[in-house]
């Protein structure tokens, strides 16, 4: 039976699972994608994260990852976690 990361009657929670963020680009006008270490891409607008998007692209590269899922922006006092930039910002509590 496959179990869907997100939404349906047997949703996975990023709880129990190993998901670690191996970088950030800026690549793609107005978004942030996030290359995770098995391979995926997380690719979301920045306009759901005002604080990242008004942040010149060169101070956007300056982030520290921190603990696997968890970014600090050198210019920025907000903490990110992986659940922030997949829709599950309520998830991160959990872990």
């Amino acid at each position: 039976m496959k179990v869907p990361l997100f939404g349906g009657k047997h949703s996975m929670t990023l709880k129990n699972t190993r998901i670690s963020i191996e970088k950030l680009n800026f690549d793609l006008a107005g978004k942030i994608s996030l290359k995770l270490e098995d391979g995926r891409v997380i690719i979301v607008p920045l306009k759901y994260f005002p604080d990242i998007q008004k942040l010149p692209v060169e101070k956007r590269k300056k982030y520290t990852i921190v603990d696997e899922r968890t970014v600090l922006f050198s210019y920025s006092n907000n903490v990110y976690h992986l659940e922030d930039f997949m829709g599950l910002e309520s998830k991160w509590r959990e872990r």
